[in-house]
């Protein structure tokens, strides 16, 4: 019995762009994975297995109960807490919606008990009585799969589930996975790293420019030589790297001069710490990685670089041979910051073409408030040539996909050549050929530029070969975590 029927259909993703010709038959006990390059339309055909994309032609028989879980659902959802969020009215910052009220809301209270389960499960009892808007992008999908699965779908879609994932959390909801087939509900993943496909998966579909090319049982797609073809690419470093508008750049540093110096640093949000006596000294010339399990404090280490957190005040750190608080103005420190995260992703969401958005990186501005030059544009346009995205400079930002969108945030912040460029989760949402070009591309940056690197990753295997020093956050005594520093 067929559960699930795409016959020729054709959706709308954008007025510009459409699932073409889309045919796909899942039937019972079947499990897919839908991989292919970014922008090919995987996140697109997830929604539409789920009832979220109108069908303009073509037939469609899909299950009445679905869950999606996806980067943009979860934008979707900070945006509107930050539409909610009293905390600039009332002076101090506020919760926000609790996260087992979030995943409750819409359900039975006798949800209650099935929600204490699978926090268990998925092992984050201790994040349910936190705010939404606090969460780590791994506990964010947690948080929606536990959401998805008190809906009891018949179909369970997960868009990238592993990205952002530290190593125990994506093993935990592997085995997740593997009990949600036990249990008979049928799961298909979109996914950009073949490593990733599950061991219970079936089928695969292999999506380019919004059709699917190729499809079929696990092992013959994974034995074709034509899908290696289709998806192999390699990516030739450039003599030189573009040049810097030397009109908006930062004055040189000092010789010698350590960019970054962090002593006894601490963080906390009432009675909870997140960094708990923290010491960390960036030297010149040095690289980092920065590693450590989900909800350990990474990013908002990472935001009292940016300039981005306001408990940086109240701590003593010194960020390029000045301490913070001694009159220098956050945009002195963004001057010298290039920033790819995922809270800037979140946030970067005014209207604008991909060319302006890159642009936007010399005036470390979300959005384009003042006329820029022709030689601004040139350089924009190199850098999107560097990482393949010239063909879409014209494009609306917002109407790329989530890992296009990462393509062009990372021009962004490489294209001042910056003194310091913080790169939390770069590679997340890119496919197998893109994060290979990344990751060249950043060490190429690292080895002949004059930009220090800053790295937080989970995936052992997205190394960046300039980088040797490596700070791993802790727990620490008191709570909260703090840092092992291995140089």
């Amino acid at each position: 019995m067929v559960e699930i029927s795409l016959e020729q259909v054709k959706a709308e993703i954008t007025e510009r762009k459409h699932l073409e010709d889309i045919s796909l038959e899942i039937t019972e006990g079947q499990h897919w994975a839908v991989v292919g390059a970014n922008g090919s339309g995987k996140s697109a055909l997830g929604r539409l297995l789920c009832n979220g994309l109108p069908v303009l032609s073509g037939s469609c028989r899909i299950p009445a109960r679905s869950g999606f879980v996806s980067f943009e659902k979860i934008d979707e959802i900070l945006e509107q807490e930050r539409y909610n969020d009293d905390s600039d009215f009332l002076g101090y910052v506020t919760e926000g919606t609790r996260v087992d009220k979030f995943i409750l809301s819409g359900t039975d209270d006798a949800d209650g008990a099935r929600l204490a389960e699978l926090a268990q499960e998925l092992g984050f009892t201790k994040i349910l009585e936190r705010g939404v808007k606090f969460l780590s992008t791994g506990e964010m999908r947690k948080t929606l799969i536990c959401k998805a699965l008190l809906q009891e779908p018949e179909l369970l879609v997960l868009d990238e589930p592993f990205d952002g994932l530290d190593r125990d959390s994506s093993e935990v909801l592997r085995q997740l996975i593997s009990r949600c087939i036990e249990r008979g509900i049928q799961v298909v993943l979109l996914l950009n790293r073949f490593s990733e496909i599950m061991p219970e998966t079936t089928h695969i579909a292999y999506l380019q420019e919004c059709r699917i090319l190729m499809s079929g049982t696990k092992d013959e797609m994974l034995g074709s030589e034509a899908l290696r073809r289709f998806h192999a690419f390699h990516y030739t470093l450039p003599d030189t790297l573009p040049e810097v508008d030397t009109a908006r750049s930062a004055p040189p540093l000092a010789l010698g001069q350590p960019l970054i110096e962090m002593k006894d640093v601490t963080v906390r949000y009432g009675e909870k710490y997140v960094l708990n006596a923290v010491n960390w000294t960036v030297n010149a010339g040095e690289h980092w990685k920065i590693t450590g399990p989900n909800g350990s404090g990474k990013s908002t280490l990472l935001s009292l670089v940016s300039g981005d957190n306001p408990q940086a005040y109240a701590n003593d750190i010194s960020l390029f041979g000045r301490k913070k608080g001694s009159g220098e103005s956050v945009w002195d420190i963004k001057k010298r910051i290039g920033l790819v995260s995922t809270s800037l992703q979140q946030e970067y969401r005014v209207g604008g073409t991909v060319k302006v958005v890159v642009i936007s990186g010399m005036y470390d501005s979300i959005g384009m408030y003042s006329q820029y030059t022709l030689h601004q544009q040139e350089i924009a346009l190199e850098w999107l040539k560097l990482l393949h995205m010239d063909h879409r400079k014209e494009h609306a930002f917002r109407d790329l996909s989530y890992g296009e969108q990462r393509l062009v945030l990372l021009a962004r912040a490489m294209v001042k050549q910056p003194d310091l460029l913080i790169l939390d989760e770069p590679c997340q949402g890119l496919d197998d050929v893109n994060r290979e070009m990344v990751l060249k591309l950043i060490d190429h940056l690292g080895r002949t530029g004059n930009t220090q690197i800053l790295y937080v990753n989970h995936h052992a295997e997205d190394r960046i070969p300039c980088i040797e020093n490596s700070m791993e956050l802790v727990p620490a005594e008191g709570g909260g975590f703090t840092a092992v520093i291995n140089s």
